[in-house]
């Protein structure tokens, strides 16, 4: 692939400083080459130029807690991903076939589609996670050894549950999944093999288990204390909230399952005050959303920006939903020598808006605001504009 160059846009890189009002931003086939103020002494002979005037640049957005495997139904979902400026999908159930069209994504023999973090599910016997693609494990050598296990077919990261959860009729988000030893086993093992961990725990004793035993990300929090907030924090763990599982519109989604909005109604206040206090206390917070979420409610590909909107209503300014989408989100993963930021070195993963995301975030909510998406540096969706940057029809 040639090079290109996005010109005189509003870059927002990611990293929380101030923009850069008329940038460029030069790229040399999947990557960033370099980053900075327009210079007009540059030399644009034999460049592909994307000209981004009046425009807003910022990096492409990573959705942190995702459902995807890699049965072929779910690529519409991950190509609508990129019209909704979706770059990156972070999948807690890909399992080993998941793994295979991450693969498969990255060698480019897939496009238009966003690409996959791809994790693993080890859960317990009658636990919140009924379809783990190894069954159940119990106890912690058994957990010990699926996590060697996904370790073996390069699994990203490990998934798994501490607390109950909405969906079954059978149980609530009180009740307790994995014991503190066999947390304390997972995430062991998973850091042996420099692998992240993930867990689903709503409630306590989960979370106060989870962050005991070191779990990377503590993931949903529906029922968090003020105890389970302040733990996270004086562990430096990550808090991925999902705010729009709990939301009003979320509830309403699933009128045959009266007791699933029971509890996340329940839920809802009690989830955004423990959101409030993790950013007055300065703790990580990354954004995910149980992505795409029910199709009777959420059109593929929206879940991202209206959790983005959620946690914009808990105080977080739009810069700081930019960089927890981005930034934040590939550190949790341990990919933030990858993607995340717009900086070189960095791949090429770009979104290019008509409309400043910088007074209000639900900008990205509304695709309209969305000209151009960038994958590995290819121009992968584009409003009327960009079209005869595409490589194909998207």
């Amino acid at each position: 692939m040639g090079k290109k160059v996005i010109l005189h846009g509003t870059l927002i890189d990611g990293n929380g400083g101030e923009p850069i009002k008329d940038s460029a931003i030069w790229i040399a086939g999947d990557y960033i080459e370099a980053v900075g103020a327009f210079d007009p002494s540059a030399d644009y002979s034999d460049v592909e130029i994307i000209d981004a005037t009046g425009k807003f640049i910022i990096p492409g957005l990573i959705e942190g807690h995702a459902h995807i495997g890699g049965h072929p139904r779910y690529i519409p979902i991950l190509q609508k991903s990129l019209r909704w400026g979706i770059t990156t999908c972070a999948t807690v159930s890909a399992g080993k076939r998941g793994i295979e069209l991450r693969d498969t994504i990255k060698e480019l023999k897939l496009r238009g589609c966003a690409k996959l973090i791809a994790g693993c599910i080890v859960t317990p016997t009658h636990g919140h996670v009924k379809d783990a693609e190894m069954g159940p494990a119990d106890g912690p050598w058994a957990v010990r050894r699926q996590v060697r296990e996904f370790s073996a077919v390069k699994a990203d990261f490990i998934k798994t549950a501490a607390s109950g959860g909405f969906w079954d009729q059978n149980e609530d988000c009180s009740v307790r999944n994995y014991t503190l030893e066999e947390l304390e086993a997972l995430a062991d093992e998973a850091h042996a093999w420099n692998m992240k961990c993930v867990v689903h725990a709503h409630s306590q004793p989960g979370i106060n288990n989870s962050v005991a035993a070191g779990i990377d990300q503590i993931h949903h929090g529906a029922f968090i204390d003020a105890e389970g907030v302040r733990n996270i924090k004086a562990k430096d763990l990550y808090f991925m909230p999902t705010l729009r599982v709990t939301s009003i519109r979320n509830a309403d989604a699933w009128p045959d399952r009266p007791w699933q909005k029971d509890e996340m109604l329940e839920a809802h206040p009690i989830h955004r005050e423990g959101v409030k206090l993790a950013k007055e206390l300065g703790v990580k917070i990354m954004v995910g959303t149980d992505y795409p979420g029910s199709m009777r409610e959420w059109e593929r590909g929206e879940s991202t920006s209206y959790e983005m909107m959620e946690m914009q209503k808990c105080g977080f300014t739009p810069m700081e939903l930019i960089v927890a989408a981005t930034k934040t989100n590939a550190e949790g993963y341990g990919k933030e020598n990858e993607i995340g930021t717009i900086e070189k070195g960095k791949c090429a993963d770009i979104v290019i808006l008509n409309t400043t995301p910088l007074e209000d975030i639900s900008v990205l909510h509304n695709k309209e605001n969305i000209a151009c998406v960038l994958r590995d540096g290819i121009v992968e969706y584009a409003d009327v504009q960009y079209r005869q940057h595409l490589p194909y029809e998207f």
